[in-house]
């Protein structure tokens, strides 16, 4: 394990995505809501990531986790982290479930299939190689974010947004694919791993 290839995927338990992550980026750490909200638990990553379907509290205890470190989420974007967020997915509409980030961001819940418009200029426009892009698969979009798009759907809504926070990157994604193993090549690579 080095500095470079340090990632967090936060989750109730290990799953087949660390597993994705991990062949990408040669370590994959799995933290669950009881650590993440332990008062002793630190750890340094070079990226973190939040699977589809953290806001649904039938399906997963995260939300109460990161409402709970909201302190810390904002700490470590500001120093410097890497953020990937995706879509809530949460059906009972129970509130935001993105009021735990040091941003304003608002999602409309609805799964669809897409035709996206990708911002070449992106360097996170490999999250969407490998699939086709006049049907891609969301769990909705983006109705208020801070940040810039890099893809938006038919409809005019982002399902994919960066934004900066402090020296720290938050990508906000509604995809509802994995993501690339050239992008969470991308992601996972730094040149620090930053406290969380």
């Amino acid at each position: 394990m080095t500095d470079s290839n340090h990632v967090a995927v936060f989750w109730d338990s290990k799953m087949m995505f660390h597993r994705l992550v991990e062949d990408a980026c040669g370590y994959c750490e799995p933290v669950t809501p009881l650590m993440l909200a332990a008062p002793f638990y630190k750890g340094g990553y070079t990226g973190v990531i939040i699977p589809t379907g953290f806001g649904n509290l039938q399906y997963s205890k995260l939300l109460p986790a990161l409402r709970a470190v909201s302190d810390r989420v904002e700490e470590y974007l500001e120093e410097g982290g890497r953020l990937f967020v995706y879509g809530a997915a949460d059906p009972a509409k129970t509130g935001n479930p993105y009021n735990w980030l040091p941003v304003e961001v608002e999602y409309h819940f609805e799964f669809a299939e897409h035709q996206l418009t990708i911002d070449e200029s992106s360097p996170w426009k490999s999250l969407f190689e490998g699939y086709d892009i006049n049907a891609f698969p969301t769990d909705g979009w983006f109705t208020t974010y801070p940040g810039k798009p890099i893809a938006v759907a038919e409809n005019g809504h982002p399902v994919f947004v960066e934004c900066k926070v402090g020296k720290g990157t938050l990508l906000l994604a509604t995809a509802h694919e994995y993501p690339s193993d050239a992008f969470l090549k991308t992601f996972g690579a730094g040149d620090q791993t930053v406290r969380f």
